[in-house]
C-alpha cells in the first residue's frame, strides 16, 4: 500500500474532526441575536401571563417610557454591607458616586465579569463609579436610579440598553446582559426626586 493511500484516510479523519470542533464552537452561538429577543421576550410572557409576574419586577426606562427593564429582587448579602437600610437613599445621575457588588453573565450562564460564585462575598471588591448618563451602560444608568441602598437584584437588560449590535471585549454583540448587582455604597447622596413608577405591568404594544 503507498503511504499517499495509508495517509488519506487519516487525514480525512483529521479534517472531519476538525470541522465538528468548530461547528460546535460556532453553533453555540448562532443565531444570537434571535435568541436573545427572545429571552426577553419570554420574561414578558412569564410577566404578563402569571398571576404573581413569576417573581418578576418591571421598570420604565427613563430613556424610552414604552420599553422595560426586568429584574428579580435577591437577598441581600450583609456580611459584606456597611449601609444603614433607607428606602428614600438612591443614587441620582450627575450626583451620586456608587460602590457596587456586580456579576455579569449571558444567556448561557457564561460569566463575562464582576464576582464568581452564586453572591458576592468579602473576599470581592465593589466597582466604584459615578451613575452619570453616558458613562455606564444605559441599563445600569436606568436601574441604579431605582435600586436603593443595600438591595440586591438579578436584572435583565436587553442588547439595546447594553452594548449593542457591536458588543465589547468578551461580549458578543445583541447579548442580554444578566445582572448579580448589590448597591453597596453610595457616595454623595442626595434625596431622591419622584422618578418613573416601578412595577406598572406592560401592555403588549409597550413591549
Amino acid at each position: 500500500m503507498s503511504k499517499k493511500l495509508f495517509l488519506a484516510p487519516f487525514l480525512l479523519l483529521m479534517l472531519l474532526l476538525t470541522s465538528c470542533e468548530e461547528t460546535a464552537e460556532v453553533s453555540k452561538y448562532d443565531n444570537w441575536q434571535q435568541r436573545n429577543d427572545a429571552y426577553i421576550d419570554s420574561l414578558y410572557n412569564v410577566y404578563t401571563t402569571q398571576a404573581d409576574h413569576g417573581g418578576l419586577d418591571s421598570i420604565h426606562l427613563l430613556s424610552a417610557p414604552s420599553k422595560f427593564i426586568f429584574y428579580k429582587k435577591l437577598p441581600a448579602v450583609t456580611d459584606i454591607t456597611d449601609y444603614v437600610a433607607d428606602p428614600t437613599q438612591r443614587p441620582l445621575d450627575q450626583s451620586s458616586a456608587v460602590d457596587v457588588f456586580y456579576k455579569g453573565t449571558n444567556i448561557l450562564g457564561e460569566r463575562f465579569d464582576g464576582f464568581y460564585g452564586d453572591a458576592p462575598t468579602v473576599f470581592d471588591a465593589p466597582i466604584n463609579f459615578t451613575v452619570n448618563y453616558g458613562s455606564v451602560i444605559m441599563g445600569w444608568w436606568e436601574v441604579l436610579q431605582r435600586m436603593t441602598l443595600g438591595e440586591r437584584w438579578e436584572v435583565y437588560i436587553p442588547w439595546e440598553q447594553g452594548y449593542g449590535s457591536s458588543g465589547t471585549t468578551g461580549i458578543l454583540g445583541y447579548s442580554t446582559l444578566i445582572f448579580d448587582m448589590q448597591l453597596y455604597r453610595i457616595i454623595n447622596l442626595v434625596k431622591p426626586t419622584t422618578l418613573s413608577e416601578e412595577g406598572e405591568e406592560p401592555t403588549a404594544d409597550e413591549n
